[in-house]
C-alpha cells in the first residue's frame, strides 16, 4: 500500500485529487494539508511515501515546503504540481528537493504513474 498525502490551498482541488487517487487499489490518504506549513507538519506526523503538493499555496509555497520536508532527510517522496508548465518549473521543482512534478494540466493522465515511479525511487519530471 502506497501512502500518500495531498496538499493544495484548493479545497476543491483535493476533492478532485482524493477521487483521482480512489481509483487505485494500492494507495491511501493519511492526510492532507491546505498550505505548505500544514504539509510539513503532515509529513512530519504521518509519514506518507508520497506528498502530492501544489506550488502555489500561502503560509509556505510548495517550493519551501519540499525544502524543508527534503532538510528533514524525511522517506517522503514530494510530487509537485502546479499550473505553470515547462523546462524552468520542472528545473526548480527538482532543485528544492521534489522528486517529481507534474503539471495541473496532465494530473488526470500522469499522476498515478508519478506516485508509482517516485515510490519505486525513480524521479519522475514532466515539463
Amino acid at each position: 500500500m502506497i501512502r500518500v498525502a495531498i496538499a493544495d490551498d484548493h479545497p476543491e482541488l483535493r476533492v478532485a485529487l482524493r477521487l483521482l487517487l480512489s481509483t487505485a487499489t494500492d494507495i491511501t490518504i493519511v492526510c492532507e494539508a491546505s498550505n505548505g506549513r500544514e504539509a510539513v507538519r503532515c509529513v512530519k506526523r504521518h509519514r506518507p511515501d508520497v506528498l502530492i503538493m501544489d506550488i502555489q499555496m500561502p503560509e509556505v509555497d510548495g517550493l519551501a515546503a519540499a525544502r524543508q520536508i527534503a532538510d528533514l532527510r524525511s522517506a517522503t517522496s514530494v510530487v509537485l504540481i502546479s499550473t505553470e508548465e515547462g523546462r524552468a518549473i520542472s528545473r526548480r521543482a527538482a532543485a528544492a528537493g521534489a522528486r517529481g512534478f507534474v503539471p495541473k494540466s496532465r494530473l488526470v493522465d500522469s499522476l498515478l504513474l508519478a506516485i508509482e515511479t517516485v515510490h519505486r525511487g525513480q524521479p519522475f519530471f514532466l515539463e
